[in-house]
């Protein structure tokens, strides 16, 4: 069909495809990159090479490989050069790792999950995974004498797979701060001159380690009080303060501090201002109008990031400040006046300032490594009443950091290995994902647990009794509108799995977070309903399930079971991950109304929190922190979307339901207890089969069950 334009039958010449995220090759054998094991693969998909060519100047061969090491050289080194008049990442990195692999691999691993992460391709995270194996084995096999780790090659290469892992988000990017730090602490070579990349290498270690500190809240991998004198060369400044920060950080993040030490960090953080030239301070302060934020411009990036550091330092000592300690705290900006300041005053400005920087510079290696002060701060509860113009831009400002590239952040998946599965356990590294993803995200996945014919079983008889409930309208047990219904599952013995409602992983991770034997007192599903021919889609508000003043700490985790699998089109929950940590005073709606716990509006847009509608597939179970802010979505398919939940309350949470189960389901339950499979309490009203089968059809909808805690 001809398209209505004269061509030159010349083909083009493209970048980077939006798509899949790696870039155009037309040679006669396309190269491209496949996952290797179960094949879920659509027909037409690309498939593509098993493995890593042995040399770089072999891999660049290859037109994706060679776009993604560009890539590489005009974007991501960028970060590690703040300040580095040499720019050693940009310009020494790419040409030592040429010839060398190890060097090579890093390079192409994190600038490849970057594309995978901004752009959404695939291809580009299995190019990433790829690499990032073959750095971790070529890193692995290093001897003790080798030249790498004097040179400053396998420092730098450490330094790139610690961004990998923060971009992939699924692996803890705290594993290689400790391989770093074997590396860094070989202190003599910091005064080697001839030795730049290490000493580069160094200080972007301890940017790194003092931006998973500020994130995490615990102290540094490194002891910096042994670190100097230094020849560090320019800029001397930044340095300085990183160490300054360091120190903080170490002496405050493990034990409270007062009286001398405090004086004494105080003192010292107020020198290093004092010995600032005018050319390292702001060339320009405009103070913003109506509450938004000031416009700060430095004439270099480190000037701005050693401000950062210096900030987020007045920001822990003034956390840590008596009253009569406040006078004596620097000042956010030479305009600033701290007399008659309270410590929540003091901790905006200092925060509001950091921002600021931050969203003024514009520079990637300041916005990259302003991700742990902008992190630290955004901690701070008085930010969420601070007007919009502050709050909005640190969270834009965080969201420019390579460490929330994509536009929302998918949920943490666990996919344990078979030799779990069958101990019906996870190990201890999958476990330690699992608490620290409901612990940061207030949700988990954990994939493969529960078995398909069982869900198939339920999943039949469920499906008829949610189109029963869905018949009755308006007096149906549906949560917020008719699309959503609540509805249990038949309280009777051959509908009762085991490894569905009492999953061993499952209550191994709530039993890892709440404590051993949590309560398990409710146990029911929503459905997600087609519409009916009359209505249209329609969604739930954000809401969060607790509903009442509850625990600043995790009290109640639910445990959902998808059915069949489910994704935007039939109606997968939207989650908002992170939220979990907010308080009863983002909610509107009084306990118990049917449309109670839901998130005020104007904080979905303010609160700096991201959406996200995830796919889950069947056989998988969500694990979710009762706090978390979520919102049922319309189901735009043929099939009824069904979930369970049931919810583990802590051991000491004193909520007063029980669960109404079949007398035939007794034996079940208590057998699992005998044998030590259950770990669960469970408290059970045990009633006639007959008297469940009548009654479990006619309960309330979602916010009429209490899920708080007696006084």
């Amino acid at each position: 069909m001809a398209h209505g334009v004269p061509g030159d039958e010349v083909r083009p010449v493209c970048g980077l495809c939006s798509s899949k995220g790696l870039f155009c090759t037309r040679s006669d054998k396309p190269i491209t990159f496949v996952q290797h094991g179960s094949s879920k693969r659509k027909h037409g998909e690309e498939e593509g090479i098993t493995g890593v060519e042995p040399t770089p100047r072999e891999a660049l061969t290859q037109p994706d490989v060679a776009g993604i090491f560009h890539h590489y050289i005009s974007c991501i080194a960028a970060w590690y050069d703040l300040g580095d008049p040499a720019r050693q990442f940009a310009t020494l990195v790419p040409r030592l790792a040429l010839d060398e692999p190890l060097l090579f691999s890093g390079a192409v691993a994190v600038a490849a999950m970057h594309l995978g992460k901004t752009t959404g391709g695939k291809a580009a995270l299995v190019v990433a995974s790829t690499y990032h194996a073959e750095c971790v084995a070529k890193l692995i096999a290093l001897g003790g004498e080798s030249p790498l780790l004097e040179n400053g090659v396998a420092l730098a290469t450490v330094c790139l797979l610690r961004s990998y892992e923060i971009l992939d988000e699924d692996v803890d990017p705290n594993r290689h701060l400790q391989g770093a730090y074997s590396l860094a602490s070989r202190r003599g070579l910091l005064n080697d001159a001839s030795n730049l990349l290490f000493t580069a290498g160094f200080w972007n270690y301890l940017r790194e380690d003092i931006t998973f500190s500020l994130f995490e809240g615990c102290t540094l991998k490194m002891d910096v009080s042994g670190v100097g004198p230094l020849n560090t060369g320019q800029p001397g400044h930044l340095h300085d303060m990183s160490l300054i920060l360091g120190r903080l950080i170490n002496a405050t993040f493990e034990r409270p501090i007062a009286g001398e030490e405090w004086t004494e960090l105080a003192e010292t953080t107020a020198a290093w201002y004092k010995t600032l030239a005018p050319a390292q301070k702001p060339f320009a302060r405009i103070a913003g109008a109506g509450g938004d934020l000031a416009k700060v411009w430095f004439l270099e990036d480190s000037h701005a990031s050693a401000m950062h550091y210096f900030l987020t330092a007045c920001c822990i000592l003034a956390t840590s400040a008596s009253p009569t300690q406040f006078a004596h705290l620097p000042l956010a900006h030479d305009e600033a006046k701290v007399l008659g300041k309270n410590r929540e005053d003091l901790l905006e400005e200092y925060a509001s300032e950091i921002c600021a920087i931050a969203f003024t510079t514009r520079i990637p290696s300041v916005l990259v490594n302003a991700f742990g002060p902008i992190s630290f701060n955004m901690l701070f509860p008085l930010l969420r009443k601070a007007p919009r113009g502050v709050v909005r831009p640190l969270h834009l400002a965080a969201k420019s950091t390579y460490t929330t590239a994509a536009a929302s952040r998918l949920p943490a998946i666990i996919n344990p290995s078979a030799e779990e599965l069958a101990n019906r356990r996870l190990g201890a590294r999958n476990l330690e994902r699992a608490v620290r993803h409901v612990h940061l995200d207030g949700l988990v996945v954990v994939n493969g647990v529960a078995p398909h014919a069982e869900l198939d079983f339920l999943n039949a008889r469920m499906v008829d009794d949610a189109r029963e409930l869905q018949a009755r309208g308006e007096n149906g047990p549906f949560n917020y509108n008719q699309g959503n219904l609540q509805l249990d599952a038949p309280p009777v013995s051959e509908y009762f799995f085991p490894s569905i409602f009492a999953n061993p992983i499952a209550t191994q991770v709530t039993s890892s977070v709440l404590g051993p034997r949590p309560k398990w007192t409710f146990c029911s599903a929503n459905a997600a309903m087609p519409p009916l021919p009359d209505a249209s889609p329609q969604r739930q508000p954000v809401h969060s399930d607790a509903d009442f003043a509850f625990p600043s700490h995790p009290f109640a985790l639910v445990v959902n079971v998808p059915l069949i699998s489910m994704d935007e089109h039939n109606g997968s929950t939207e989650i908002w991950l992170g939220t979990h940590t907010q308080d009863i005073s983002a909610q509107e709606g009084a306990h118990g109304d049917r449309a109670s716990g839901r998130i005020k509006e104007q904080l979905l847009v303010e609160s700096g929190f991201q959406p996200v509608q995830p796919k889950v597939d069947k056989g998988a179970v969500v694990i979710r922190d009762l706090r978390l802010w979520h919102a049922g979505m319309p189901n735009r398919s043929a099939d009824v979307r069904i979930m369970l939940a049931m919810i583990h309350f802590a051991p000491w949470y004193r909520n007063k339901m029980r669960l109404e189960l079949g007398e035939d389901v007794r034996p079940l339950v208590e057998g699992l207890d005998a044998n030590g499979e259950l770990g669960l309490q469970v408290p059970v009203d045990w009633v006639s089969r007959d008297e469940a089968l009548q009654r479990y059809m006619n309960r309330g909808f979602g916010n009429s069950y209490d899920f708080n805690q007696e006084a």
